[in-house]
């Protein structure tokens, strides 16, 4: 028997997600998938607020989807606003403005909460098992690791560490520079100890990349295979491919990647400082193993409607 379609919003720093489901049974079927690129972040982070721009963007899109939700008949849906909306020190202002237009209530969620939620969709993609996993989903705003396994998260922590955070606070050349990466490599060498401690306590056995960047990467990579897209919640790379790929990425101008098959135009300028992030996080952990989870915090969200 099917029961009502549920929505929802994952607004991230630099888009916004949106997935429509309904439960059959024991099991939930995905309906409907959408992606907006919002930017939060491109007037600037550091300054701690959101802009015109970047706001009016997060407008639209929730407007959007404001009229997808009705013209799908949607009867509930939950909204989570992620490291841009919780650090902004205007993030009230544009969530009344949300409420205004569109009726959405936007729930803000700290770091940890959202790498519970990460956790809970990465578990439902691939088999973790007994043994220790590390979990790590790289945002806008922020970036959370997550070590546990099937049944349980041991650790957890949220670093303002995203993509479009590092990319305002490192600039990088075009293509970056050896020394502009040994810089940001020293940064994150300080800012990760925290994740060092933790795998002495808890040594997993693999990282697993949660969605985002690490579509990015899987859908590289079988670009240059001449294989078809990636139709499984799971990938296991090659660490080989990977490097390969990551090196030419860091050789890459912004124009050239535009035209990287299998890179959306979306994540062309955060996929450097995304690259150099999981790159040094499998150096400084030592780990040998990569996997992705197609699924990530708006399915571990979707997770928690019968929990």
């Amino acid at each position: 028997m099917e029961s009502g379609r549920i929505a929802i919003i994952d607004c991230g720093t630099n888009t916004f997600n949106l997935l429509i489901a309904v439960r059959k049974g024991n099991r939930w079927h995905f309906v409907a998938r959408r992606k907006k690129v919002v930017k939060l972040g491109s007037d600037g982070l550091v300054n701690g607020k959101i802009g015109d721009a970047p706001a009016a963007r997060a407008l639209r899109a929730l407007s959007d989807y404001r009229t997808v939700l009705d013209e799908m008949g949607v009867q509930e849906v939950r909204i989570v606003g992620t490291a841009a909306l919780r650090d902004a020190k205007n993030g009230k202002v544009i969530l009344r403005k949300i409420y205004q237009a569109t009726g959405f209530r936007v729930k803000l969620i700290d770091g940890l909460q959202e790498a519970e939620l990460i956790w809970k969709g990465v578990r439902q993609a691939l088999p973790l098992g007994e043994d220790f996993s590390l979990v790590m989903d790289i945002g806008g705003g922020s970036t959370e690791f997550i070590l546990c396994n099937a049944q349980r998260v041991f650790w957890k922590q949220s670093f303002r560490l995203g993509a479009a955070r590092i990319k305002e606070r490192f600039p990088l050349s075009d293509p970056p520079t050896r020394k502009e990466i040994k810089q940001l490599e020293d940064f994150l060498a300080d800012e990760l100890q925290p994740l060092a401690a933790a795998c002495k306590h808890y040594p997993p056995v693999r990282l697993i990349g949660s969605s985002g960047s690490f579509d990015s990467f899987a859908a590289m990579i079988l670009k240059k295979r001449r294989e078809p897209a990636l139709k499984s919640t799971h990938y296991h790379f090659k660490l080989k491919e990977y490097t390969a790929l990551h090196q030419e990425l860091m050789k890459s101008t912004y124009a050239e990647r535009l035209r990287f098959p299998g890179l959306l135009r979306m994540r062309a300028d955060m996929i450097v400082p995304a690259s150099v992030l999981l790159t040094f996080a499998l150096r400084f952990t030592g780990l040998k193993e990569l996997h992705l989870s197609t699924y990530s915090l708006k399915e571990g969200l979707l997770d928690e409607f019968n929990s």
